[in-house]
């Protein structure tokens, strides 16, 4: 074989080993970074949660926010479960659902205030 032609299929696999490892490590970073960014939406959300009970104790007429707090608390607590079990593995579309569920909760929230 043409030496030269060794050294260019030689040079043409490691650019293309480096390219293909820098981008798994690209979308890594990715998953992790909107991982922490789940996360931290659903300890916001737990914060929210409890900052709102508290405002609404003792409130005569707090009967319908309280229900939409419960429902908020139980997709919260859906949410952390299913992270639990599968949020190592969970696909970027998954993990942006989850947020979207988190951020609506919060919203829902802050329409009862």
């Amino acid at each position: 074989m043409n030496p030269i032609i060794f050294s260019i299929a030689t040079l043409a696999v490691i650019v293309l080993a480096v390219t293909i490892f820098v981008a798994q490590r690209r979308r890594q970073r990715q998953r992790w970074s909107l991982l922490r960014e789940v996360m931290d939406s659903a300890d916001a959300l737990e914060m929210q949660l409890t900052r709102v009970r508290r405002q609404l104790d003792g409130v005569a007429s707090a009967g319908q926010a309280d229900a939409a707090l419960r429902d908020v608390l139980h997709d919260l607590l859906r949410q952390r479960m299913w992270l639990q079990q599968h949020g190592m593995d969970a696909r970027m579309t998954e993990l942006e659902a989850v947020r979207s569920r988190l951020e609506s909760g919060r919203q829902r929230l802050d329409a009862q205030a």
